[in-house]
């Protein structure tokens, strides 16, 4: 299951503990300007993406790359690690829509946007279905992902691939692969545990690494469609391009 960053609880446990003091503001765009402004002046090495109002009145959402957290207008409390639900009665029963995954999906496809096909390890060359996957060498669920790689590109799938290195070893063999005559060939060796010849040059491992981090990644295989929809651990390719295609 995924969990949010550390960076994420960390900024949950300060903010529980600090009231805001100042004044309301009057209208949304002013409450946004506030709220940012607060959040930079008590946290000036923090990040976040931005700050937007939500359904629920006087209750505002915090986009952390992927996470949401929630903070109420004057700034006093916030709620994280639970879902906000749109509840609508359909006939005789109810209907819940996860308002928080709409929004942590949104979040997640822009992030993924930001990082180009030239920076990944890409198999497949369609520009109509594809699925960006965080995989790791180390991980056998993830090697057994990759040996479906023929069924997805015969199936007009495109796999975009962003590499978790947990171990020093590991992100240099992701290197090297990056780095040989035929990426695709020689991380496909290292996925299959074959050696590969060292090599070292200019990469994007690191910017992988970040955009990883930033989706909150803690277990692999982790799949996203390309509205930023979250797919856990392996899944038989059938599966997830039935997901693709409804």
């Amino acid at each position: 299951m995924q969990k949010p960053s550390k960076s994420i609880i960390k900024v949950t446990i300060i903010l529980f503990c600090f009231i805001f003091n100042s004044s309301v503001a009057n209208s949304t765009d002013e409450i946004i300007l506030a709220l940012e402004k607060k959040m930079t002046k008590v946290f000036p090495t923090l990040k976040f993406d931005k700050i937007r109002k939500t359904e629920v009145e006087n209750i505002y959402e915090i986009h952390y790359g992927g996470a949401i957290i929630y903070i109420t207008y004057d700034g006093k409390y916030i709620f994280e690690g639970g879902n906000l639900q749109r509840v609508e009665k359909e006939g005789k029963s109810f209907v819940f829509t996860n308002l928080t995954e709409v929004s942590a999906s949104l979040g997640r496809k822009n992030l993924l946007n930001q990082i180009k096909d030239e920076s990944l390890f890409v198999y497949g060359n369609s520009n109509k279905k594809f699925i960006s996957v965080v995989t790791d060498i180390d991980c056998p669920y993830c090697r057994k992902f990759h040996k479906d790689i023929p069924i997805y590109i015969k199936s007009g799938v495109k796999v975009k691939y962003l590499v978790l290195t947990r171990k020093k070893d590991s992100k240099e063999k992701v290197i090297s692969a990056w780095c040989s005559n035929n990426r695709n060939s020689a991380f496909t060796l290292l996925n299959n545990k074959k050696k590969i010849p060292k090599s070292n040059c200019n990469n994007p491992i690191q910017e992988q690494q970040e955009i990883i981090s930033s989706l909150g990644v803690s277990s692999t295989p982790t799949i996203y469609l390309p509205d930023g929809t979250l797919i856990l651990g392996y899944k038989k390719p059938k599966e997830i391009i039935e997901k693709l295609e409804n």
